[in-house]
């Protein structure tokens, strides 16, 4: 995975905190791999923002459902952390992420970027802050707005129910019933 697709997801997770879009970034990084199964790491990034999106909606079982399979994810393959700009491995996070669902009142997660990660996100998302600044920026961000938190719900669906129809009508005519 190259850095500007980790730049963007983790500008969009941390500093824009739309974790639907973290999502589709994520999404359409593996997809355009060669070759790519449910194997690759990019369903991690996935997963954390799917999970993430669930939690601060308030859909518990969902949040608990995604986030217990990062947790079995990460603990059958080794997350190779560094590789993506993380400081270290976020098992431990992720699992005590899981046990604050319904406990506690979502907040973001502040992912453990890399010195290297954290001044090259900087650089991309707010080149006129100083280092501390931006640190101070993002550890108070926390994003409420419904656009945001009801995003696959508020969000322009005619494409999609388009394609879902002319893919039931091509089913339909390939197996008529009787």
């Amino acid at each position: 995975m190259d850095e500007i697709t980790l730049l963007k997801y983790y500008n969009e997770f941390i500093i824009k905190q739309d974790y639907f879009e973290c999502h589709e970034i994520m999404e359409d990084a593996w997809k355009s791999k060669k070759h790519y199964s449910k194997e690759d790491d990019e369903i991690f990034f996935i997963q954390l923002s799917t999970a993430e999106y669930h939690y601060r909606r308030n859909n518990f079982y969902g949040a608990r459902k995604i986030y217990r399979r990062a947790v079995k994810r990460l603990e059958e393959r080794p997350f190779p952390h560094l590789e993506y700009g993380l400081e270290s491995d976020v098992t431990p996070l992720i699992k005590e992420r899981l046990d604050a669902i319904g406990g506690k009142p979502f907040t973001p997660l502040l992912l453990p970027l890399t010195g290297q990660m954290f001044e090259a996100l900087r650089a991309y998302a707010m080149p006129g802050l100083s280092s501390k600044e931006f640190l101070r920026q993002i550890a108070k961000i926390h994003k409420k707005d419904i656009t945001l938190v009801q995003k696959h719900r508020l969000r322009d669906r005619s494409e999609i129910i388009k394609v879902r129809n002319e893919k039931l009508r091509e089913k339909r005519s390939r197996n008529p019933r009787d």
